[in-house]
């Protein structure tokens, strides 16, 4: 007889999902989303249940402790509804589908999303997170369960006809009109207007809270900063917000999923892949481009952290960590003056917690803190009496010593899938760090990644969306093949191995023309993907970039380097059928209205030609990433001579394909035009501070 205190497994104790094998003890009859499932629910005429979440959610597992544990509410779910779990990074597809229905029901949605299904698979009632007692006007989600079952019992007419509306509704998302005019000068200047209008002056950042780290505008912003002091000071403002605050780790690198206030103080503890791949390079590009130094450490912590904490060993990188540990959020992370002066010796231990200003009120709970620096370290130096190079010293051993003590805290759970498209975030992102600032071992594991993705994660002609010991899972989606794509071509630009070009080519030839519709459209999934109610479409950047407006970028670089017009054709097609999105809510499609920027001149192109070990290559292509445009596409020669099979490639090489001994050279053109030959950094320099914007 076993002494485990849990149910027995269910058929989740079977599926790779950290997320959904997390649900196998629950005593819900859970099944994974397949036909199994959906059989069953056709067979008995039952409403399916459809719970999505994530590993890293936490009021997922607020709702699982609250509802999914308790014996009465499974009773209800397994006796009336066809229950289904589903991870929405393995499954992006449905997540997408079914959040659109219940923002269209309810004009609200999140996670945990809870939505009610006919045996057709048409949402028919649905919301978030339901308490397990009634509160502040919110039913439990025993009272839903109940009135749910006693309305399809007894008034099934009346949801079929709910699920039909929400059908229509979701069928005109789809099909909207495409194929307006684009004005992206106009747009433009609109979408920074919209982002100023938002921006908190004080703070820093986009609205009030909680607050969010938003990638897609940083970046959008970043391109304009290099013309504009308004978009300058927004990115400043907000990028010295995130990192002076607590949603930044100061201990151990990287950032935290969002803000729970406007001040960038207390955070939502959870640390995703994503966030971090896409905040390290900002902070890099942005360090670089001004001279702001902090920053560019900011970005090297980050990716020191995820190389870290977050690499598998065959060099892959994690999806995310959880904000709970212990049965509490954020216990990892916080800290009590006590501790600190446990773990360190005295006089560290005071210079600390005079430098973060950790009092016996916490900013979290209790006496617990996050920490982050709240006075200058040479003011407390001088309080305490400490000489300023001895502080500085002594504060980065403290911190070294206060990371090895958190190390042996409990962790956080990570869920260790690893994600195709997130993967080709972080290749994206540590290609380019490595390459500009320079740091070798950051483009190894870029290297290593896209191995890893190549070798890997494919099947039967296409990728697969994820991959946990051994098995694949999920499907495919436009983010997959958009991000996968963006993080080869950045490698090929920062190590000039034209492998990961034509890896990035084949795979926009095979995969392309199963997401992008006759009028240009692309679509969030492959016409030869699974069975959906709709075929989910979203040109809007959210936590990440816009995967359609990542690929329209990726596709015009691609042309750019291969001098592939029919892969530019792609790219201006797919701007035209979302021109009418882009110029209606512009300051969240920047990802789209970023690559429509490029478009309004011809294809600007920067080849350097030098072999990649020698010191002079190396010096002009650190000022190449760091200085041009985000669309000039960048060749780098593998070798001197560059060989014919490259130059076949790209065809950029041509009379160009040798340089003497230890010198390199960068070519700058625009359209036909090049300037002439350029050996001198400083000379590349100057000449790309004079591109039009």
């Amino acid at each position: 007889m076993s002494d485990d205190p849990r149910p027995s497994a269910n058929r989740l104790a079977q599926e790779p999902s950290p997320y959904l094998r997390q649900h196998a003890h629950n005593p819900v009859d859970w099944y994974p989303w397949g036909e199994e499932a959906l059989a069953r629910a056709s067979a008995e005429d039952k409403p399916i249940f459809l719970s999505i979440g994530y590993a890293a959610c936490h009021w997922c597992h607020v709702m699982e402790r609250e509802s999914f544990e308790d014996p009465a509410i499974a009773a209800m779910l397994n006796a009336d509804f066809i229950p289904i779990k589903v991870d929405r990074e393995e499954r992006p597809d449905l997540d997408l589908v079914y959040m659109t229905a219940v923002q269209v029901m309810t004009g609200s949605g999140g996670w945990p999303l809870s939505a009610f299904l006919t045996p057709d698979l048409e949402p028919f009632f649905g919301g978030t997170y339901f308490p397990p007692e009634s509160r502040r006007g919110m039913p439990s989600f025993h009272e839903v369960l109940a009135a749910v079952s006693d309305a399809w019992q007894h008034r099934r007419q009346e949801l079929e006809g709910n699920a039909a509306s929400v059908a229509s509704h979701l069928a005109g998302i789809s099909n909207r009109e495409t194929g307006a005019e684009l004005n992206v000068e106009w747009v433009s200047h609109a979408a920074l207007a919209a982002l100023a209008a938002e921006h908190d002056e004080r703070r820093g950042g986009f609205g009030g809270a909680p607050k969010f780290p938003s990638p897609s505008r940083l970046f959008f912003l970043l391109e304009h900063a290099r013309k504009g002091d308004k978009a300058r000071s927004m990115l400043a403002r907000t990028l010295d917000g995130m990192a002076a605050g607590g949603m930044y780790d100061w201990l151990g690198g990287g950032f935290h999923r969002y803000s729970v206030d406007r001040d960038w103080l207390v955070p939502h503890f959870e640390k995703m892949l994503y966030d971090n791949a896409l905040l390290a390079r900002v902070y890099g590009q942005a360090g670089l481009a001004f001279g702001r130094g902090e920053w560019v450490e900011v970005a090297r912590a980050t990716a020191d952290y995820l190389l870290r904490e977050m690499r598998g060993t065959e060099g892959a990188f994690f999806s995310s960590t959880d904000a709970d540990s212990e049965g509490y959020e954020g216990r990892y992370f916080t800290w009590t003056r006590d501790q600190v002066r446990q773990t360190l010796p005295p006089e560290s231990a005071e210079l600390v917690i005079a430098f973060l200003a950790l009092g016996s009120n916490g900013n979290v709970e209790g006496e617990a803190s996050v920490l982050r620096p709240a006075r200058s370290l040479s003011e407390v130096a001088v309080e305490l009496t400490i000489l300023p190079e001895a502080a500085v010293e002594m504060l980065a051993r403290a911190r070294e010593e206060l990371l090895a003590a958190r190390a042996r805290r409990v962790p956080p759970a990570t869920d260790d899938k690893r994600l195709a498209g997130w993967n080709g975030m972080a290749v994206w992102s540590l290609a380019w760090l490595g390459a500009a600032l320079p740091e070798p071992r950051y483009v190894e594991a870029a290297r290593r990644a896209a191995t890893f993705l190549l070798d890997h994660i494919q099947l039967d002609g296409r990728l697969v969306r994820s991959w946990r010991d051994g098995a694949a899972s999920g499907t495919e989606t436009l983010e997959d093949v958009a991000w996968v794509c963006a993080g080869l071509v950045q490698l090929y630009e920062a190590e000039g191995d034209v492998r990961w070009l034509a890896s990035a080519k084949e795979l926009i030839s095979r995969r392309l023309q199963h997401y992008q519709g006759a009028a240009g459209t692309l679509y969030d999934t492959p016409d030869d993907g699974p069975r959906l109610i709709m075929r989910p479409r979203n040109p809007t950047d959210g936590a990440t970039p816009s995967a359609a407006g990542m690929l329209v970028a990726t596709l015009l670089r691609l042309s750019a380097l291969t001098e592939d017009e029919k892969v530019r054709e792609a790219a201006e097609r797919a701007l035209r059928a979302e021109a009418a999105v882009v110029s209606r809510i512009p300051a969240t499609t920047t990802t789209l209205l970023q690559a429509a920027e490029e478009t309004r001149r011809p294809p600007r192109t920067l080849v350097v030609v030098g072999d990649p070990l020698w010191e002079a290559t190396r010096r002009l292509l650190a000022v190449a990433l760091r200085e041009k445009p985000a669309g000039c596409a960048l060749a780098l020669s593998p070798s001197v001579p560059v060989p014919a099979a490259v130059t076949r490639e790209v065809p950029l090489f041509l009379g160009r394909e040798s340089v003497e001994d230890g010198l390199a050279r960068a070519y700058l053109c625009e359209g036909g035009a090049c300037r002439l030959p350029i050996e001198d950094p400083g000379t590349l320099s100057f000449a790309l501070s004079e591109l039009p914007a």
